[in-house]
């Protein structure tokens, strides 16, 4: 036909072809950002209502507490729900936008004009790229101390005064010098060291428990630990012999022991970095620590995968199948690598895969799963 233009010829750097180009591309990505906004809200409002409601009652039952405890709590969770999921947001919020506009022909028409798959992305690949970005430093620089500050207020009991400067940790389990070691609660000021409820269990070379020791309190002074009121249950005869002061003989000093018991969700980039040099000195088990140092980076790049995998609810074959069923498999397709992605970490943590493979694998994995579903839909295009 007399000024056909075949889409093999089509020419990105047509003066008359580009402005519209380039504005349907802005077109899109305003839609995308807004929806990823409007999800990334209805998530974050929703979750945090029923996580408030959860812990309300406890927030409440402290003398002096009131509405600007409430206020104080919604500040330090709401970060960590927003970091948790934006990439989910980003999901649903291209799969929607992609759904939207096939639906409307849009996309039909992009491709009709000569526009690759890999372009109509272009714009979601771009906008996901500055959002793994600004998860990234956002986690870093505002979820970590929010997530230390929170756990520290709940360590307290959401108590409105306490002093800041007293580090206290509960629930602490502890491999060292071939015991392990739980403490119910450790408090560190600045001259002192007190633990409460220790348990030490010891073990023979066959792994076996060789005997348990309990005290009430212990605590560090002069390069030493001191068992208060305790006793020590040996397997053999299952004797008990109680004692009212013990010195307890371990590697495991008051720096170590706080180093140690540090959770990683709560721990700055460098702090991990000092903590795995702490645990590799002390040689103690540095799979967990490892992994989720790691993880801090796999997790903000799963964003960057979100569009190769929602692109099957544009870019389907209306005959192979319903627009509704194509959002569907790009959601579950989603929603598949988020299952992954934590089953490795996991996986990493407990050191059944290495580090690496538990952090990246998945990431890797469906990066080649998406472009593989790109290509195969150029391909019947």
């Amino acid at each position: 036909m007399p000024g056909h233009r075949p889409s093999a010829e089509f020419d990105e750097d047509d003066p008359v072809l580009k402005p519209p180009n380039a504005t349907f591309l802005l077109y899109i990505g305003r839609v995308f950002l807004a929806r990823l906004a409007l999800f990334l809200i209805f998530f974050t409002v929703i979750l945090q209502m029923l996580d408030l409601l959860n812990n309300s009652s406890d927030i409440l039952a402290v003398d002096g507490a009131g509405f600007q405890s409430i206020l104080r709590y919604l500040q330090l969770r709401m970060p960590q729900i927003i970091s948790q999921f934006t990439p989910f947001a980003a999901l649903l919020a291209i799969v929607t936008t992609l759904a939207g506009l096939s639906h409307t022909s849009e996309i039909t028409i992009m491709r009709a004009a000569g526009m690759s798959i890999h372009r109509v992305l272009f714009p979601f690949g771009a906008i996901c790229g500055v959002v793994a970005f600004t998860h990234f430093v956002f986690h870093e620089t505002i979820v970590v101390p929010s997530t230390d500050e929170l756990e520290f207020w709940e360590a307290n009991e959401f108590r409105t005064n306490f002093d800041r400067n007293v580090e206290r940790r509960t629930d602490i389990w502890i491999p060292i010098d071939a015991n392990f070691v739980h403490i119910g609660t450790a408090i560190r000021t600045d001259d002192l060291v007190t633990l409460t409820d220790l348990k030490i269990y010891a073990f023979d070379e066959n792994a076996a428990t060789r005997h348990i020791t309990f005290a009430q309190t212990a605590s560090y002074k002069g390069g030493q630990w001191t068992l208060d009121r305790g006793e020590v249950v040996a397997r053999a005869g299952l004797s008990v012999t109680p004692f009212t002061a013990k010195i307890w003989e371990t590697s495991l000093n008051p720096d170590l022991l706080f180093a140690l018991s540090q959770k990683e969700d709560r721990t700055s980039l460098p702090k991990l970095v000092e903590k795995i040099a702490q645990q590799n000195a002390a040689r103690t088990d540095t799979r967990e620590t490892v992994s989720s140092f790691l993880g801090r980076f796999s997790r903000p790049l799963s964003t960057l995968v979100m569009p190769l995998l929602g692109a099957i609810a544009g870019f389907g074959v209306h005959r192979q199948g319903a627009l509704l069923i194509r959002a569907v498999t790009g959601a579950a397709l989603g929603f598949t690598y988020f299952v992954s992605e934590n089953l490795l970490l996991a996986l990493g943590k407990l050191g059944a895969v290495p580090a690496f493979i538990g952090a990246f694998f998945p990431f890797a994995v469906f990066m080649v799963i998406g472009f593989a579903i790109l290509l195969a839909m150029e391909n019947q295009h």
